[in-house]
């Protein structure tokens, strides 16, 4: 398993984009909003709730990269596995605690008083307060399944359920059923104390693993989000919590400038979705033809 070249270029190119992306956002929110915040538990929740949240995201995708390239071919150790999936966590955490740490930020400056319980973005009891463009962009199509059947899941599962996983290989079912092969017959050479035939069976057995481009956080559950692409979801993620906040910027002004409509603003996060899509079927298109 593994990207082709040309969807190698086109993720490290992501890669560098949604880095600056995070920066000149977390600068843009950093300089705009003090003139116009004036409750100081809100303006805590934005400089240490939201923006600090971006900066380990962003360190998070880096970290992720530097350990794990999508052009690598050689099998993570487990150390180095460990270490992606602390930074994965991190990562899905920090995730939806902007979207958490932003409904603080308006309720707070517009003097909303609600159980802690009920504070959140996609809360129903959240969303009767806020802008009519939020709820729109909140109750569309794309926002909602990436919500719904994606983000929320895996957050839930983090915190309460399996937390994420990365598998340290992978293969194709018929290498599946040859490593199997290769299992039980390894077994009976011990047994025999032919260990020169079990070093040869090991190493071929070996050779059937790939390094898995995926991860998940259950093998049982019917009802859990199937397994993700890594590095196209890393960048999508990151991209669609951005996108939430610019969604969010103008109505912690006083006098805003003229903005981007909610339509406008929808179409964005549906070409960022769309881009993820389209490369998430060239990856299966790609796997198909190797397998």
């Amino acid at each position: 398993m593994k990207y082709s070249p040309e969807q190698v270029v086109e993720i490290q190119q992501g890669y560098k984009e949604v880095l600056q992306e995070l920066e000149t956002l977390t600068k843009s929110l950093v300089r705009d909003s003090p003139p116009s915040l004036s409750i100081k538990r809100a303006q805590e929740y934005l400089d240490h709730g939201v923006c600090r949240r971006f900066g380990t995201i962003q360190r998070c995708i880096q970290n992720i990269f530097s350990v794990f390239p999508p052009d690598r071919i050689e099998l993570l150790n487990e150390q180095e596995r460990s270490d992606v999936e602390i930074n994965l966590h991190a990562f899905v955490l920090n995730l939806y605690g902007v979207t958490d740490n932003l409904a603080w930020v308006y309720l707070l400056e517009k003097g909303i008083a609600l159980k802690p319980s009920r504070v959140g973005l996609f809360n129903r009891e959240t969303q009767k307060y806020l802008p009519q463009e939020v709820r729109d962009y909140l109750r569309s199509k794309t926002i909602k399944e990436w919500h719904g059947k994606y983000a929320k899941d895996y957050r839930d599962a983090l915190a309460h359920r399996v937390p994420l996983y990365v598998p340290p290989w992978t293969c194709t079912p018929a290498q599946g059923d040859r490593y199997r092969e290769l299992e039980a017959m390894i077994s009976a050479e011990i047994s025999k104390h032919n260990f020169a035939q079990v070093e040869k069976l090991t190493n071929e057995q070996d050779a059937l693993r790939a390094i898995c481009l995926t991860f998940l956080h259950s093998f049982s559950d019917d009802h859990a989000f199937p397994p993700v692409y890594f590095h196209p979801q890393l960048i999508a993620d990151a991209r669609t919590a951005m996108e939430i906040v610019r969604v969010f910027q103008p109505h912690l002004r006083k006098n805003p400038d003229r903005q981007m409509g909610s339509q406008e603003r929808i179409g964005r996060v549906s070409g960022f979705v769309c881009w993820f899509r389209k490369l998430i079927e060239k990856i299966r298109q790609w796997l198909c033809v190797s397998d």
